[in-house]
């Protein structure tokens, strides 16, 4: 079974390269190699280094976001590994397959530092959901504010039906009537530590609002990131259109069919900024810069590696 898991994993991880590179391929292939260089090499630096701060500013967000999850759980785990544990599944993150690649690095090194470990991938995932349910609040607000300006009801019916599905899974997670029918119908110890997990998160309704609030401004840092650089390189494109699309494009990345989010995040740039007027090939240019910020702001984890590996328990 375990050879045939290895396969498995290798033979999807091949599938999402032969997403992303073939995705680049065919964007490439129908856009202007020279109008994308001089988009690029129009690129303000002093707006492309503000770029890299915000995207700092928002890797300390989400590490306090996840620190204060963790501690919501009794985990006792230093601040200090929490941090070091964090940059390192970002920048291992950036290699491996978008949505799932940088969290489950995460939880393997995270559990290996307490006994507690159900509760410690409990804390991951909820940190998941509710970034994803940052981006789908940042997307519908945007969506219904700005909607006279550009009308778009795929978009909007789509980011609605997401945010219900995920508000309704949340509630059902913290139901205690689904603690009490988990707990009532045994099916291993795991099941009720999990139960337990989400059961101390529910008495900490206070804790969630405040690591809600901290992955709404994750996500306003990322629109802020998108538009500097669009501005950067003089593409002329209203705020409020990356208000209403870096959230489903963030969406979009998160998917598991590509490597790192490439050629995903790159063709929804290329086939949303384009309905609203940015040139097609200075919208790739600006995915690609946005990509390529989002793995130097990864870099700390490299960093971290490389001077001491991956924390282990005392």
């Amino acid at each position: 079974m375990a050879g045939v898991s290895v396969v498995s994993g290798k033979f999807s991880l091949v599938l999402r390269l032969i997403v992303s590179l073939g995705l680049i391929a065919f964007m490439l292939s129908r856009l202007d190699l020279d109008n994308m260089l001089r988009f690029v090499r129009r690129a303000d630096p002093l707006l492309v280094f503000a770029t890299l701060v915000a995207v700092f500013m928002d890797r300390s967000l989400m590490v306090v976001r996840w620190m204060k999850l963790v501690e919501a759980l009794d985990v006792r785990v230093s601040r200090r590994h929490v941090v070091k544990i964090f940059f390192l599944s970002t920048f291992f993150g950036s290699f491996l397959p978008s949505g799932v690649g940088g969290e489950a690095v995460r939880a393997v090194s995270f559990s290996r530092l307490t006994d507690r470990r159900v509760e410690s991938v409990a804390s991951i995932v909820m940190d998941r959901l509710l970034g994803l349910l940052s981006m789908l609040i940042a997307g519908l607000v945007s969506l219904l504010v700005f909607y006279r300006v550009y009308p778009h009801p795929s978009l909007l019916a789509v980011t609605l039906a997401l945010f219900v599905g995920l508000v309704a899974g949340l509630a059902l997670a913290l139901s205690r009537t689904t603690h009490e029918k988990i707990l009532a119908g045994g099916g291993g110890n795991w099941r009720s530590k999990a139960a337990d997990a989400m059961g101390q998160y529910r008495n900490r309704l206070g804790t969630l609002g405040f690591v809600l609030a901290l992955s709404v401004g994750v996500q306003l840092l990322r629109v802020l990131q998108a538009y500097l650089l669009s501005e950067s390189m003089a593409l002329e494109t209203p705020a409020i259109y990356f208000l209403c699309f870096i959230p489903p494009i963030l969406i979009v990345t998160m998917l598991p069919i590509s490597v790192g989010g490439w050629g995903t995040t790159n063709a929804a740039y290329v086939a949303l900024f384009s309905q609203v007027g940015m040139d097609p090939d200075g919208a790739f240019v600006l995915s690609v810069l946005i990509l390529a910020l989002g793995v130097i702001g990864n870099l700390p984890g490299g960093l971290i590696y490389a001077w001491g590996g991956f924390p282990t328990k005392a």
